[in-house]
Parts: C-alpha cells; structure tokens; sequence
C-alpha cells in the first residue's frame, strides 16, 4: 500500500468518528427483561458475564452492545436446535406432577422425563406411621432412556412430555392409560404409556416411537438407566439391609446379589428378563416382554441411616427398523408376598430368601397355612401359636419315641449289672462302650432312638427361622405388648448398646430363652448321667443364653413361636413322664431279651453273636476300630524295641 492510500484511509477513518461523536442518534433503551437468569437453558459455551454475587448473566454480541431479546432467543435457539435436532423445543417447558390413584397405588409422575417421581402403597404405613413409599422421592433417582437422534445422544429425561390427562382414579377391575407425548411434528412423536389397573400392585409401560426411523438412523437399541434410592421403612434400618438386594432372572437362572455394605457390581451378559429392587418387605420390580440383551447392575450403601440402598441398572433395549416401534415393560410396586409374586409365573417369588431344599418346601407350606388360618383367625398372634400347637401335634409321635428312648437307656444304665461295668471298666473307656453296647442291643435299646427323632424336628425350626423376619405378613402386626411382629418387641430401650445384644430388652427372646431353659433340664433328666452324654450337660446353660443374645434383635413372632413350641413340648413331656413307668419299662425290655432268645434257640447263630443276636453296624465299626489302635500300637511296640537295644549297645 503506497502512501496516498494510508493517508486517505485515515482521514476516512476520522471523518466517521467525527460523525458518530456529533451527529449519531441515542441507542435505544434496552428491554427490561433483556437479562437472562442460569435457568433461561443457555449452554455452558455461551460467553457471558456474571457481576459480583448476581446470578444473572447478560449475553453480549462481538461490539459488546446488548443484544435484543428476540436476538437472544434466536441464539438460544441456534444452540438447542445443534444440541437437541428437531427435539429443541421440547427441552423447555414447566414440570407438572400427574397423581394416579388406584385401590393399591398413589402413584406420582413427572411431565419433565415421563418417570415416576414417586409412588406410596396404600394399604401400608412406614413403622412411624406416615405413608409407606414404594418408590421415595430423591432428587438422585433416575428413569430414562438414551437414543441416537440425528447424530445426537438424547436422553428422555432432559424432554418435556404432554400428558393425555391430569389425573387418573380407578378402581376394581377398571384399567386406564396415561400417555406422555413429547412431539415433534404431526406424525413425529416420542410417547410413554402408562396402563394402570384398579386393583393391583402392578402396572404396564411402554416406551413408543413414531414416525422418527429416519432421525434414529441405523440404530437398532436405546439404553434404558433406572436408579433408584430404596426408602427406609423399618424402625431397624440395619436388619432391613440384611434383608434387601438386588435379584435378578438370567436365562433360566434366578441370581441376587450379597446383602453387603460394599458395593457391589455384576455385568449381566445374559439375557435379562427382569430385575428386581428388593427391600425386607416390598420391591420395585421391571419386567421385560422380550428379554434384554445385557446390562450392568450396582448396589452401594449410605453411610448415614436416612435411606436403605441404592441401586442402579443399565440395559441395552433392542428396537426394530420400521417407522413406528414401541418396546414394552410391566412394573411391580408391591408387598414381597409369595402368592402374589407367584401369581405372575415368572419365577419372581424366588427374590425371596426361604430357605433351601427341604426348609423352602416348608416355609411355602407355611404360606398356605397363614393364608388358610387368615380365614378363621384375625390376630397373627394367635396364628403363630395355632402354628406351634399344629406342628407339635404332628411331631408328637416322633417326641414320644424319642423320650422312651432316652428313659430306656436311662433305666438300662441304673440297673446294678450297668453300674458293675462301669466300675470294672472304669479305666478303659472304649472297653466299657462295648461292653454297654452289648446290653443295649440284648435289651433292644437304640443308640440313636433319642437323637433321630429330634433332628428331624429341626428343619421346622430352621425354616420358620428364615420366614418369620421377611414375612410381609406379619408386619405392622400386633400381639400382647409387641406392636409389630415382624421385628423386636422392645419393653425397655437402654441408653447404651450391648455389643451383639443392642439398645434394647426383647420379652418374648427372655420368655423364649426361659423355656429352653427349662426344657432342655428336662431332657438332661431323661437321659444317663454317665458316660458321653454327662459331657453335654452344660449346654443347657449356654444354649440359652446364646439364644437370648443372637435373637434379641429379631423378630418377636419367631421367638413367640419359639417359646410356645417349647412350652408345648414341655406339657408333652410331663404327661409321657406320667404314664411312663420305669420298672414296667424294665420288665418289658427283659421279657422282649428272653423272647429274643428263644428265637435265636430255635435256629443257627448269625456271625457268632450269642443267641442268634447278630451286632450292629456301629458296634463292628467301634471294634474295627480297636483293632486297628491295638495294631497300631503293637507296631509301635515293635517299633521301638530295637531302637532301644541299639542305644544301649552303642553305649
């Protein structure tokens, strides 16, 4: 540039500033609302600037002069449109709370995302008596769904949906829809549909794309994230995490996750046909009509007490390639009741944790029975014990067996030949069990007529040890001072905390731990005093106690129905001990040996036994056995010997 133009070039330069210094008109005056707040939905990448602790942003052009408010909403729409496609408009609006009611739901939806903001059961109260939330409401929940959409990763819960309705009440068998419509244009829409029924604790969902096959492009799947923070519904928040987890059905397979306070991660490479949010009582519970392809599961634990868990989920939803597509769900809110979760044949009553083998055929047996006594019974507490007396009464013939067992042996040992034997032998203990096992076979008392019947009593016991603290049935029950069966029945809360006892005093676990007291002194009486069993004779004082600290903080119907089932084999006890006879026992067993005898008289004697008596299985195995330690000793004997000459020789 040669110098005449530089000089031309200022002087215009100057000649323009001259003009707009002079002669240019006043700016107008900006618009009141010119200023936008953070919540006006401009990105992060918008430059703007921020004066002091003001939260509000002013949006400037390249000059610095404010821009007009129809300027500001063009940019605002220039960015959503790049961020969002053709859904932009459907990312702002106002959140509106939609209430569903029905006879078992209060259910709460959100315009803002489609999801659930939060659901309460109605039959159902919280252990403070205000309304049981199935689903809470947490500002950490989430329920959405993720998609391609021209290029773009939308999330459903960053839209705003237009309801059909504003609310919904139905009840019986009545059923009613609540579509949720995000549209884009006519024919083009994204649509969540609630079905709700009257009278159940589940409900249909279906996520519905149409006219939209174009914009999703050559996707065939959307991501679906569900995390959920389980509420706190029980006075022991410690005890309900025992009892929550996550669970899940693979294939064919039913698989939880451990109840522990760490985290927990599983991926599920597996096709996924639900996944269930289980807390003590109730669940959360997402169905699939057509199994997931995978998914990715994570249960975590708060520090602080004011939650449950939280559980988080993630799944890959496959779609067709049609233009109108819509994937399908059923989700449950609900009590975990056996028949109920039944009812649905999916396998969804094994989130429940009955027991295995034989103790879950029992605890579903025990189902049916609270269900039939329900009919004629209205407290739980007298179920309970109708329970014990049933189950007594069906396991009194072994009892009986097992008590004349015991008085057999017990008069066997007082008899002047028994006492003889254990002064002869009384320095060779494996001597005077042979010797005792001989008389026990001639007078046809059994080593384990005492024991095998009451191990099969067991598994009554151990189940209804697993049934009891998660049985939804039982809850919020009352009985006598206990207020709720299925937890502690506290009648004195202490200032301090017992370490494996806890805060607080259990009647029913004293009451319970009393009669096992009592009961097992009562065995103690029934049985030899000497040999093997004398040995045992201290559980009756540590079984107790180990009772009355392990279920102090356990449900006060399982040790109700402990201490009524002991109460019950004690009376059996008395009145057997009354009929029974020691010296007409005697004489049975002595006229049983004689008939013995003439039986073995009339024929050959087996494997040498006298009087045709052959020896038991467990009296071969014991002198087996001290045959192979009088062998084994005498090797040792031989052993040694020489060792020992040749030491001295070397000497």
């Amino acid at each position: 540039m040669d110098r005449n133009s530089i000089t031309g070039l200022l002087l215009m330069v100057m000649l323009t500033m001259v003009y707009f210094y002079f002669f240019a008109p006043e700016p107008p005056e900006p618009p009141a609302d010119s200023n936008i707040t953070i919540t006006d939905s401009l990105s992060n990448s918008d430059h703007a600037s921020i004066s002091g602790d003001s939260s509000v942003l002013t949006a400037g052009d390249a000059s610095g002069n404010n821009l007009t408010k129809e300027a500001q909403d063009s940019l605002v729409n220039d960015e959503l449109k790049d961020k969002y496609s053709d859904l932009y408009k459907l990312v702002e609006g106002e959140e509106e709370i939609i209430t569903v009611k029905t006879e078992k739901l209060t259910v709460n939806i959100s315009t803002k995302g489609g999801m659930i903001k939060s659901a309460y059961l109605n039959d159902y109260k919280t252990f403070d008596s205000l309304p049981l939330p199935i689903v809470m409401e947490h500002p950490g929940n989430e329920f959405y769904f993720e998609f391609g959409f021209n290029n773009r990763a939308i999330r459903s819960d960053e839209l705003y949906f237009t309801p059909s309705v504003k609310t919904l009440q139905l009840t019986g068998e009545d059923t009613q829809t609540l579509s949720l419509k995000a549209e884009i244009s006519e024919g083009r829409y994204i649509e969540q549909i609630y079905t709700f029924a009257g009278n159940t604790y589940d409900l249909d969902y279906d996520i519905k794309f149409e006219g939209v096959r174009e914009s999703l492009g050559k996707t065939s799947f959307y991501d679906l994230s569900w995390t959920s923070h389980i509420p706190k519904t029980e006075q022991d928040v410690k005890n309900m995490r025992q009892k929550s987890s996550m669970v899940y059905r693979l294939g064919d397979d039913v698989e939880k996750m451990s109840p522990s306070d760490e985290i927990e991660k599983e991926k599920l490479s597996a096709l996924v046909k639900w996944v269930s949010y289980k807390s003590q009582f109730f669940s959360q519970i997402l169905i699939a009509d057509e199994p997931l392809r995978s998914g990715n599961v994570t249960m975590s634990t708060p520090a602080d007490e004011s939650y449950n868990r939280k559980m988080e989920s993630k799944y890959i939803v496959d779609i067709g390639k049609s233009d109108s597509e819509s994937t399908g769900f059923k989700m449950y809110l609900g009590p975990n009741e056996y028949n109920v979760l039944r009812s649905y044949d999916l396998e969804l009553e094994e989130e429940m944790d009955l027991g295995w083998w034989i103790v879950g055929w029992i605890n579903i047996g025990t189902v049916y029975i609270f269900k039939f006594l329900e009919r004629f019974i209205d407290n739980y507490g007298l179920i309970i014990i109708v329970l014990a007396i049933a189950i007594r009464l069906l396991m009194f013939p072994l009892s009986y067996k097992s008590f004349v067992s015991m008085a057999k042996m017990r008069v066997v040992n007082n008899t002047p030949e028994m006492k003889a034997l254990d002064e002869k032998h009384k320095d060779d203990p494996q001597k005077l069990q042979m010797a005792k096992m001989g008389i026990y076979r001639e007078m046809g008392v059994s080593m384990f007529g005492g024991c095998l019947p009451m191990l099969l009593s067991y598994p009554f016991l151990i189940a209804l040890f697993f049934f009891f603290p998660q049985s939804v049935e039982l809850r919020q029950q009352s009985f006598l001072w206990a207020h709720d069966l299925s937890t502690y029945d506290s009648i004195l809360n202490l200032p301090f905390s017992i370490p494996a006892y806890g805060d607080h005093v259990s009647l029913f676990t004293i009451l319970m731990a009393i009669s096992t007291f009592v009961y097992t002194l009562y065995q103690q009486q029934s049985q030899p005093a000497t040999g093997a069993n004398s040995q045992f004779k201290y559980i009756a004082y540590i079984m107790p106690v180990f009772l009355l600290v392990f279920l102090n903080s356990y449900a006060a119907g399982l040790s109700l129905y402990y201490f009524m089932s002991n109460l019950i084999q004690i009376s059996q006890t008395t009145i057997i001990r009354l009929f029974l006879d020691d010296e007409k026992l005697l004489a049975q067993m002595h006229e049983a040996k004689k008939a013995k005898k003439k039986k073995g008289k009339g024929g050959k004697d087996g494997k040498g036994g006298s009087g045709g008596q052959s020896k038991s299985r467990l009296e071969q195995w014991v002198e087996k056995q001290q045959k192979k330690q009088q062998e084994a000793l005498k090797q040792r004997k031989t052993e040694t010997g020489p060792n020992r000459r040749t030491r001295r020789n070397s000497k």
